[in-house]
């Protein structure tokens, strides 16, 4: 496990030439009574800087060492790059150590060095000394040794949680959510699981018990308390509210001993919640005979909620849709706003695809659910390690502006092929869309080249074709590689099924990117145009295609939803008993809870955040947006770290009064003004301003930078640029982003520019944070330079 806490280095002692090192300072510990010193154990302090496997270069005129950025076909530790690289980690690593060293007050007695999987150090520290040297500058990370605990495999590692877990302060079963409750507002629980069983470790018993559930088909009871019938999961509502509720905070589970015992791919042996030591209340609110969920139940279960904050009750998940009219007094999100006001931080899955048949929505584009600013809308993103294909390239014979180093996914089984340069590009100008029913592709057109074709159909009046298809026609046609262009704003993947599998087929998701790409090669689509891919086959993050996300529509589309992404493909979590008892399942309802067992970490290490606060928290240290399928109106402000947001050093709250007065409908407040970590304007003309506050919640004074990160059609003038805040102080700055319309393509004027305002404390005593921004000009300022926009 690894405590991961990001910190800058020392500017100083990046500049520092090899050899130069002074001696490290000595402390006398003679004086020291024996029995004062404290019990000590192994930690792993690891540093800033990148080990030998990760260095892409950037120091001084030391060349890069990471085999991605050398033509070694294998990690030489013996090549002279990689020499020369170590010696400098060598001189840092002794410089570390003295300043660990000084903040202690006594010699560091080091036992391990590292250079290669990462850089740093293990040594014996007390807890409080863990504490003190995770503050020093230039420490990325400080972790006891003890083995990892895992749940879905891989998820607590990857949101952070193991982070939390090992913190040496509040420590022990307060790190793992102990005195926090989840209302869990699903379909039921499964009482005999030993994911809810009462865990002693965590302060669990019978009259304090784990799981406390109850079925809110009728809320009956004294003060409206909910007291249906049969509170478990049945048949028509399936496994998943025990899946949900397992997957926020189900028990810490070691599979040899636990019955039944969940099934888990070596060399895992553990299965865990976010949250493990968080109690939870399960409400059923899903009690229709085809397991849909009224929203008479839903909302008797938020006032049971309410009622229960004494109890414990700081966090509530809600894996279920609506939210899209959320100042409507019949929208459970109307309701949420209730449960935040009462001291409830509130999570809810962002929606999935359905088929028409359904009830749809078959696009994810604009169905987003959730809306209410004050709810986390959550974004499923895969858990797992996924092909990416590689990053694609233009050359006319030049290399092409805009048409750099994009993006291309792999379709879904298809080959991810190999590198290659200089191969010819090609479009059928007379059938862009590939599809049979409209030509398909003359024998030998795409002969030794690569096919570029575009998604959906050539007209409106025409149907649309599969990608198996298009992919078909072009081989049948000689393409040696395929790539499918977007033709809509908004991410996609390719299900190929069906398609050859002898030949690699990619999709570039950019419209803009696309549109580029079109033009060129109708113009010269004879050979003269070439590609090349590089190769890259790992990809973890990626945004699951059947999420649904923004631009959010009508009154709210200056609200940039949803608010952040988690893991919710192919997670594996506590089921009924019929169903095995464990079982995978995918989807945003899957990525909420992530973020509700995250969530519930936080309110007890930082108990006096509001539930805003936590949400910015999340959404200022998640992972940032990248790639042509992962942006702001995808996974909002990224996927969550719980382990960083820990560390933020600053927070945001908004107040109950102002979200009402945000009401689009007759409210006196522009949602675009609302204290949010994230920023929209759909109507730049040609710029904007945005105000935020922040509060400090460090202990000492600190000193912040603001900066602006975007894409090249943005610029932003931050006020102030940089300021210094007393411990629980606060801070408004004023962001006025500027649209450069000419850089948005004339074929997707309404796409939104995206950037992100950065705050740095210069010390690293917080990790990063940002602000998200989303802007366009109107369609009617565009700068078209003589061209038709239409």
């Amino acid at each position: 496990m690894r405590n991961s806490i990001r910190f800058k280095p020392l500017a100083a002692w990046v500049a520092v030439p090899l050899g130069l090192l002074a001696a490290s300072p000595t402390f006398s510990q003679s004086a020291v009574d024996a029995t004062s010193v404290p019990v000590r154990k192994t930690y792993l302090i690891e540093f800033e800087e990148d080990g030998a496997l990760q260095y892409e270069g950037g120091v001084g005129s030391l060349p890069a060492t990471a085999r991605g950025a050398t033509d070694a076909a294998v990690f030489d530790a013996q090549a002279a790059e990689v020499r020369a690289y170590v010696g400098y980690l060598e001189n840092t690593t002794a410089m570390h150590t003295a300043a660990i060293g000084s903040a202690l007050g006594r010699d560091l007695k080091v036992s391990h060095r590292y250079f290669y999987t990462h850089s740093g150090i293990a040594a014996e520290l007390s807890d409080a000394e863990a504490a003190a040297v995770a503050r020093v500058p230039g420490i990325r990370s400080v972790s006891t040794r003890e083995p990892d605990v895992l749940a879905t495999y891989r998820t607590p590692p990857l949101v952070g949680a193991q982070t939390v877990w090992n913190l040496p302060a509040p420590g022990g079963a307060a790190n793992r959510g102990a005195g926090i409750r989840i209302a869990i507002l699903d379909s039921g629980a499964n009482s005999a699981h030993p994911s809810f069983a009462n865990d002693a470790s965590c302060g669990f018993s019978a009259a304090n018990p784990k799981l406390i559930a109850v079925s809110c088909a009728s809320a009956t009871g004294p003060g409206g308390a909910c007291n249906g019938p049969d509170p478990e999961a049945d048949a028509a509502s399936s496994s998943h509210g025990v899946h949900v509720a397992g997957t926020a905070a189900g028990n810490r589970l070691i599979a040899a001993s636990t019955t039944p015992a969940p099934t888990l791919p070596v060399p895992y042996t553990e299965l865990s919640g976010i949250a493990p030591c968080a109690g939870v209340n399960s409400y059923k609110v899903c009690n229709e005979p085809d397991g849909r969920c009224a929203s008479a139940d839903s909302a008797a279960a938020i006032n049971m909620a309410i009622a229960s904050v004494g109890d414990g009750v700081r966090v509530l998940n809600f894996s279920i849709s609506g939210g899209t009219t959320p100042w409507n007094a019949g929208d459970n999100d109307r309701r949420f706003l209730d449960a935040v006001d009462a001291g409830i931080f509130v999570a809810a899955a962002s929606g999935n695809t359905r088929p028409a048949n359904a009830g749809g929505p078959e696009n994810p584009v604009g169905n987003v659910n959730h809306r209410g600013p004050w709810v986390m809308s959550v974004a499923n993103t895969y858990a797992t390690v996924r092909p990416l294909g590689g990053r694609f390239s233009v050359g006319a014979p030049d290399a092409v502006d805009g048409l750099q180093d994009l993006y291309a996914l792999k379709g879904s089984t298809t080959p991810a092929g190999s590198d290659f340069s200089g191969q010819p590009l090609r479009l059928d100008p007379a059938n862009p869309a590939g599809c049979t029913d409209t030509g398909g592709f003359a024998p030998g057109y795409f002969a030794g080249a690569v096919a570029v074709i575009r998604r959906g159909s050539n007209t409106p009046a025409t149907e649309p074709c599969g990608f198996a298809e298009k992919i078909s026609n072009a081989v049948d046609a000689g393409a040696v590689a395929v790539v499918i262009v977007n033709n809509q704003y908004g991410a996609f993947s390719m299900n190929t099924s069906g398609a050859p599998a002898t030949v690699p087929a990619y999709s570039l998701a950019d419209q803009v990117q696309a549109d580029t790409l079109i033009r060129l090669l109708g113009d010269r689509s004879d050979g003269t145009v070439t590609a090349s891919l590089r190769v890259e086959t790992e990809l973890t993050d990626m945004l699951s295609p059947d999420s649904l996300r923004g631009p959010t529509p009508g009154t709210l589309v200056d609200l940039t939803k949803p608010d952040v992404a988690a893991p919710g493909t192919d997670i594996y979590a506590a089921a009924r008993t019929a169903d095995g008892s464990y079982r995978y399942l995918s989807g945003t309802s899957m990525a909420s809870p992530h973020v509700a067992g995250a969530a519930a970490l936080l309110r007890v290490i930082h108990p006096a955040w509001t539930p805003m606060e936590v949400k910015s928290a999340l959404q200022m240290t998640a992972v940032r947006p990248m790639g042509a399928w992962w942006d702001g109106d995808g996974v909002g402000n990224g996927r969550i770290d719980v382990g960083l947001a820990e560390r933020a050093g600053l927070v945001m709250d908004e107040t109950h009064a102002n979200f009402l007065a945000a009401n689009p409908n007759g409210g006196t407040l522009d949602v675009k003004a609302l204290n949010l970590p994230s920023m929209r304007n759909t109507a730049c003309t040609p710029s904007c301003t945005f105000t935020r506050t922040v509060r400090s919640t460090l202990a000492t004074a600190s000193d912040w930078s603001v900066g602006f990160d975007t894409a090249a059609d943005l610029t932003a003038t931050v006020t102030p640029a940089s300021f210094s805040l007393a411990p629980g102080a606060a801070q408004t700055v004023q962001i006025t982003v500027s649209v450069d319309a000419r850089g948005r393509t004339l074929t997707a004027p309404n796409m939104p520019g995206f950037g992100a305002v950065v705050l740095t404390e210069t010390a690293g005593r917080s990790p990063p944070l940002h602000l998200s921004v989303a802007v366009r000009a109107p369609r009617d300022h565009i700068f078209t330079d003589g061209l038709d926009p239409k």
